[in-house]
């Protein structure tokens, strides 16, 4: 069974979002998954409520509490742990004992990348694995690129693919559904996951 958990300092940085993409794209590569719905806002626990509302699309995988979790991981090959923000140091040590790699999701702004990098510092001092991922990147201007130069001329590890800003996110929440499940440009997003979570595999490995 392998662990990946979406983690960050800062709420609003696109955790959520995330970890529901992975859950959804292991799926689809026919693993069995169990996200654990670790933030305060229960907003992954929330979108699977509003799916339950949509006749064209049905959750498929688990999605339980933190408190749940020992009895909801039996049997998955996956975890995906979809954090609350304002993690103490003792959480995040646990996360890097524990997890396979923490995905450190981050916008490009200088106070989410600022949680990014003090996150990642935690993760690395306690010996786990990890990589930084720039979500919400406009496509009509260099942000994104000049914040993944910045980052990696500093030492951080990085995906190398970012998520392209899309409206198409807001619209697959409201409906309960994702990104892979929108039409036209609003789809376009998922191909940057997609190719996120290729990395991430090739990272840690199969089950």
């Amino acid at each position: 069974m392998k662990t990946v958990s979406f983690v960050s300092k800062k709420g609003g940085v696109a955790k959520t979002t995330s970890a529901i993409h992975y859950a959804y794209w292991l799926t689809l590569n026919k693993h069995i998954v169990t996200l654990i719905d670790d933030d305060n806002n229960r907003t992954a626990s929330n979108w699977a409520e509003r799916a339950e509302g949509n006749d064209k699309f049905e959750v498929p995988f688990k999605i339980a509490s933190f408190r749940s979790m020992s009895k909801a991981v039996a049997g998955a090959d996956y975890v995906v742990i979809d954090s609350q923000a304002s993690r103490t140091d003792d959480d995040l040590k646990d996360f890097a004992e524990d997890c396979d790699l923490v995905v450190i999701p981050t916008k490009p702004d200088i106070n989410s990348a600022r949680a990014a990098t003090e996150t990642a510092d935690a993760i690395k001092k306690h010996g786990g694995h990890y990589r930084i991922l720039i979500t919400d990147v406009p496509s009509y201007n260099t942000t994104g690129s000049e914040l993944s130069e910045d980052l990696v001329e500093d030492g951080y590890l990085l995906f190398e693919r970012t998520i392209r800003r899309s409206e198409g996110v807001n619209h697959a929440s409201l409906a309960g559904t994702t990104l892979k499940q929108m039409a036209g440009a609003y789809r376009r997003a998922w191909r940057d996951y997609e190719q996120v979570f290729n990395e991430i595999a090739y990272i840690i490995g199969k089950p």
